[in-house]
């Protein structure tokens, strides 16, 4: 209890004073007294090194940040969430109300009210308290900041951004610590927060095309250029982007939809930041396009978070999320079409998705909640992640599931300079979602997948150059996380060397995976701006593990329908379901796949490209769960017949 604590220590603090000053003989010099003792409440970020150094935050800059206080009972939490995923107990998904929650884990009024006594004496304001009383928000300026956790604020370059981390590890008065379990915003590692999209190619100026491209796999090809792999045979062009009822069919949704699932009575929340002036408009265009229903104030709708107009605005990064928010709505509402789509958004910038996810989870505005961001595990502030682990915590014991793409970059070395996966996605209680690179017949068949990873290579006008396959471009995230220990349900089914870091097991990820590949991406609808200031909406070609993870989310929904209740955090029931026909196990094809791609250069000259499938930086498909796809993907009425 934090208030209680500090208003004990209070008057036994002033006794001692005054029995010191009393005890003094006349003449001599008072001793000084020493100052309170203070605890150290996290580390800094990898990235805050000398190194990386590149000056001082400006003391008069504003700073917002969050006291994050933890669940009152963690041990009782730890039963609580046990019971709930374990089939032989009698409270086996069971699930809490947010009042049920809120009474037996949520800190108390008192903690909450000690922590914020204790900034406003620091001179901050108080910006948020969420109805779980997990963090307190406040605003003032970096020097408060400096001053009240005993650190000074300096800049860091990082991979070509600039960010802001104390130069050492904050502390906080020992009376306080106990109370405190993390603080976020003393470091802006969430300015790396990125959308896992990938364009191929990137919006066209002016809808320019650049193709050819097939509208289904190999429905066009060439032979004008040497096949590296398979001498004097055509190689096939990109995806124009797949339509809705291309991959419904594919996955086996359409048969479900055929059966009257459609989402009706679902709800999916997609957490983000920014919004999208242009939303229904573009979601709209894409749904009448594709014969959906429209979206209008009854199916979407739109949430602040609350304390996150607080936040500097970053206007170069809104377009980014912009083409995120269109894709995922758009995206879900293809598999779900009935389902409401309610959007939670951080206001300003990435720093406030902490808030915006807490939001989403505390209001329980959706029982499924699609994340298309992350950043690699390695960059993430250790405070970030305690203090987000326990938000999926409560997400879980309400039954609400979340989905995070698992990124786009593989096994992230040519980002960080080592292996790391990313983060949430990493979290053992999230769902992570990794990519595959998918064929599509003519008729809408299955004709198979294999792993996202994605090598790139350029045509001389004689010879592929460098040598095919090429570099690494892009592809699905995985591997193994350096934080979290691997979860029981896990065991059974990750292969050993796969889940071992330093000796131990720990948390392996994706879990499952769907479509992620640009070359066989998706169509989306998006407003942009030509030269002379007309907006325009076009339809681009998309791909990312961003398409993977509101796919899912969709198909979810129509797996809550089904069965008339929320499956909530649905990894153990995935991983109970490994090996059987819910899910294609996507292995590497027998020989080298590879796709002609044409990109128009700035020169108006056309650069022809050989994209070569399945090459994930040093990840690899295999039999059964791997890093690139996880369990595989759905085979959607299978899945949803096993899951009940």
């Amino acid at each position: 209890m934090g208030s209680p604590r500090v208003l004990r220590l209070l008057p036994v603090l002033l006794l001692t004073c005054v029995t010191a000053a009393s005890a003094v003989p006349a003449g001599a010099a008072p001793r000084a007294l020493q100052p309170p003792a203070r605890i150290q409440v996290q580390d800094v970020p990898a990235w805050a090194t000398a190194a990386n150094q590149v000056g001082r935050a400006a003391p008069a800059g504003t700073a917002v940040f969050s006291v994050w206080l933890g669940w009152r009972d963690q041990p009782l939490l730890d039963r609580t969430l046990s019971g709930l995923f374990d089939p032989s107990s009698p409270s086996y998904h069971q699930w809490l109300t947010p009042r049920e929650f809120h009474q037996a884990f949520s800190p108390s009024r008192t903690e909450v009210a000690g922590v914020e006594s204790w900034l406003t004496g620091h001179g901050f304001d108080i910006i948020d308290v969420p109805r779980n009383r997990v963090f307190v928000t406040a605003a003032g300026t970096t020097a408060q900041v400096e001053q009240a956790f005993q650190v000074d604020e300096r800049m860091y370059s990082v991979d070509g951004s600039t960010l802001r981390a104390p130069d050492r590890a904050p502390t906080v008065p020992a009376g306080l610590a106990p109370d405190v379990m993390a603080v976020t915003g003393l470091d802006s590692a969430l300015d790396l927060a990125r959308p896992d999209h990938a364009s191929a190619p990137p919006p066209p100026p002016s809808g320019t095309s650049v193709g050819p491209c097939s509208q289904y796999w190999n429905a066009q090809s060439s032979t004008a250029f040497t096949n590296p792999f398979r001498a004097g045979a055509a190689l096939p062009w990109i995806i124009c982007g797949y339509q809705p009822a291309q991959i419904d069919d594919a996955y086996g949704i359409s048969d479900l939809q055929r059966e009257g699932l459609d989402g009706r009575g679902q709800k999916v929340a997609i957490v983000g930041t920014f919004f999208s002036p242009t939303i229904r408009r573009d979601a709209n265009h894409f749904s009448e396009e594709f014969h959906l229903p429209r979206l209008n104030g009854h199916n979407y709708r739109q949430l602040v978070a609350p304390g996150t107009l607080r936040y500097g605005r970053d206007p170069s990064d809104a377009q980014s999320w912009y083409i995120e928010q269109a894709l995922d709505v758009e995206w879900t509402h293809a598999v779900a079409p009935r389902a409401d789509i309610v959007y939670v958004g951080a206001a300003n910038d990435s720093r406030g998705l902490d808030q915006a996810i807490n939001y989403a989870v505390d209001h329980h505005v959706a029982n499924i909640i699609s994340n298309s961001w992350g950043l690699p595990e390695a960059w993430a502030s250790r405070g970030e992640i305690r203090a987000l682990n326990g938000v999926f915590e409560q997400a879980a014991a309400e039954g609400i599931g979340v989905y995070f793409a698992s990124g786009d970059d593989g096994d992230n070395k040519d980002v960080v300079g080592s292996k790391s996966v990313g983060f949430p996605d990493s979290d053992p209680w999230v769902t992570s979602v990794g990519g595959t690179s998918l064929a599509v017949g003519p008729d809408g068949q299955y004709e198979g997948e294999t792993g996202w990873g994605t090598t790139s290579t350029d045509w001389n006008g004689a010879r592929w150059a460098p040598k095919a396959p090429g570099q690494f471009l892009y592809g699905s995230g995985g591997g193994v996380s350096h934080v979290f220990a691997e979860p029981a349900w896990q065991k059974p089914v990750v292969p050993a060397a796969d889940a071992s870091w330093k000796g131990s097991s720990h948390r392996a990820e994706p879990d499952i995976s769907m479509d992620a590949d640009p070359q066989t991406g998706v169509v989306f609808s998006q407003t942009y701006v030509d030269p002379d200031g007309r907006q325009r909406i076009i339809d681009s070609w998309i791909g990312g593990t961003s398409v993977a993870a509101p796919l899912t989310a969709g198909l979810m929904a129509l797996a809550d329908e089904h069965s008339g209740r929320p499956h909530g955090f649905i990894s153990p029931s995935l991983y109970a379901l490994a090996g059987t026909a819910a899910f294609h196990d996507v292995q590497s094809p027998p020989n080298p796949l590879a796709v002609l791609r044409n990109q128009l250069l700035p020169s108006g000259k056309i650069q022809t490209h050989l994209r070569t499938l399945d090459r994930d930086s040093s990840l690899h498909t295999a039999v059964g769960w791997d890093p690139v796809t996880g369990i595989g993907s759905p085979n959607a009425p299978e899945l949803l017949h096993l899951l009940g």
